[in-house]
């Protein structure tokens, strides 16, 4: 009983460590994304320490249904679970294969619910900011780009001696380069920037 006590702590402390170290990177860069490539391969990689917690829960969680008491398979990673011919040979092929269909029944869905649950948490983040931490701004629209078939603005500004940049959809087809468009970013963090016309016309 200890040492499935002990396995499990195991278990938790990882899958807590990863998903919450995932979360607080992509939180983080979020909003930083549009032009800066590097910041987008850092959400990458906040994804893929997110798949790994989800994968030693995923485990704890599979053996636990499974066996009744993780003991059974110890403490494993995602990727000793790939290794086909060591668990078909410990466990038996039918058990095996019982282990890894729960374990896929338990990842898929959990990362999808994380998933919506960071949706959910930056758009009542960039909702709250720009509503009671908003400020309006007129800025230049420096380039124009195109993105799936929609017109995309290049525009920057500076605050509190900051300078950012920001790529954003424009409804408004007609603007072009040197024309000028209302904004709103948030004082918490300037980062968070939408055109005026589409927060309030989301806000409604």
């Amino acid at each position: 009983m200890k040492m499935n006590f002990k396995i499990t702590i195991q278990y938790l402390l990882i899958s807590v460590l990863l998903i919450g170290v995932s979360f607080l990177l992509a939180y983080h860069f979020w909003w930083k994304i549009d032009l800066n490539s590097g910041q987008f391969f850092i959400i990458v990689f906040a994804t893929i320490i997110c798949c790994l917690g989800i994968g030693f829960l995923s485990i704890l969680i599979s053996g636990i249904i499974v066996f009744k008491n993780i003991e059974k398979i110890g403490f494993i990673s995602p990727f000793n679970l790939a290794m086909n011919g060591y668990y078909y040979e410990k466990l038996g092929l039918e058990t095996a294969k019982k282990l890894k269909n729960t374990f896929s029944l338990i990842a898929f869905p959990t990362f999808f619910i994380l998933i919506l649950a960071f949706y959910k948490i930056v758009n009542f983040v960039e909702y709250t900011d720009l509503t009671y931490y908003g400020i309006e701004k007129s800025v230049k629209i420096e380039q124009i780009s195109y993105y799936k078939g929609k017109k995309r603005a290049i525009i920057n500004f500076e605050f509190n001696n900051e300078k950012i940049s920001k790529n954003l959809f424009l409804k408004d087809t007609l603007k072009n380069i040197g024309d000028i468009e209302t904004i709103i970013f948030s004082s918490r963090n300037p980062n968070i920037v939408e055109l005026k016309s589409e927060f309030e016309e989301n806000s409604k």
